[in-house]
């Protein structure tokens, strides 16, 4: 009963009695299992890895070919700006190849460090010595591998920044894109600064600075199409007016220089400033219009008050006759 009791906790916690010694062993189907398994979990993993690195390069190649021939059907009319996406083209290949050079370079390193390591263990007995050379050699490679993954974090950082600024620039382009047909139906009725009339000789000198400042800086928009203006302003806005506007348009107004944002700057300042003294400039009118015709009521007041008091007069003295 006791032998009995015995086998089946053996079998249940994985060991086993060899021979009459008594010595308790690890079973090892219950090892060869486990291996197999995480073997298989790896193998897995690396096939699914490989999968999706070929599905990759696969889209990489088709995207190039994309960009090659948009390219060259470009080239019949915008040679200037074929000009410019070969140049860029050219410094991206660059930059990949020496990322690539820098990349395999380290990983060279680190197989190196390891094979190192590895021959280190063959036929040798440890000694105090060797302990510790295998330490510095085990701490070189572990000081390659983190300088390693922290370059590719800071660099795949960077990449993400360009893809979220390149995500933002499309879709302003995009939405530039849509706003050019309703610009073209509406243009008709575009504002555009108005055009000094006859009867509006009598204008003040800061209404008429206004119009002649539209006139001369290509309308209420400063010479930029409406949607353009538009993001201009709802950046400034934004920040209200403070220089760091300038990066965050520049992701909206991706067509723009940052000399030409700071330019409209300049002219949406003037619109502001003549704008400004116009409306005061109106306000004072009104005032004075008002005060004009409170003085005109007045003076009708005290004239019909006279003629009133002086047809009383006469009447009282006709009365007297």
């Amino acid at each position: 009963m006791a032998t009995l009791a015995t086998v089946g906790y053996a079998d249940t916690h994985g060991w086993y009695e060899e021979g009459d010694s008594g010595v308790q062993q690890p079973c090892k189907s219950s090892l060869v299992s486990g291996d197999r398994l995480d073997d298989r979990l790896g193998r897995r993993r690396a096939t699914q890895f490989l999968r999706e690195a070929e599905k990759n390069r696969r889209q990489i190649e088709k995207l190039e070919k994309e960009r090659a021939w948009s390219v060259q059907c470009r080239k019949n009319g915008w040679t200037d700006v074929s000009g410019d996406l070969e140049e860029y083209e050219k410094v991206l290949e660059e930059n990949r190849n020496a990322e690539k050079i820098s990349l395999q370079n380290q990983l060279v390193k680190i197989h190196n460090g390891v094979r190192k390591f590895q021959r280190q263990l063959i036929d040798v007995k440890p000694t105090p010595e060797l302990i510790e050379r295998l330490k510095e050699i085990m701490s070189e490679v572990e000081i390659s591998i983190s300088t390693m993954r922290e370059e590719q974090r800071i660099c795949f950082e960077e990449l993400l920044k360009e893809e979220r600024t390149c995500r933002q620039e499309i879709t302003a382009y995009e939405k530039k894109l849509e706003n050019w047909n309703f610009a073209v139906k509406s243009d008709t009725k575009l504002p555009t600064a108005p055009k000094t009339r006859p009867q509006d000789r009598d204008l003040s000198a800061e209404v008429r600075a206004l119009e002649v400042f539209l006139q001369k800086t290509g309308g209420f928009y400063g010479g930029w199409d409406q949607y353009d203006h538009q993001a201009f302003l709802k950046v400034w806005t934004k920040h209200s007016g403070q220089p760091d506007y300038r990066k965050e348009a520049k992701l909206y107004l991706p067509g723009k220089t940052l000399e030409e944002i700071e330019q409209h700057e300049d002219w949406h300042q003037e619109l502001l400033h003549l704008q400004d003294r116009k409306r005061k400039a109106i306000q004072q009118w009104k005032a004075r219009k008002n005060q004009e015709r409170h003085t005109r009521i007045q003076s009708q007041e005290e004239a019909e008050e006279a003629q009133r008091r002086e047809n009383e007069a006469k009447k009282q003295a006709q009365q007297q006759r």
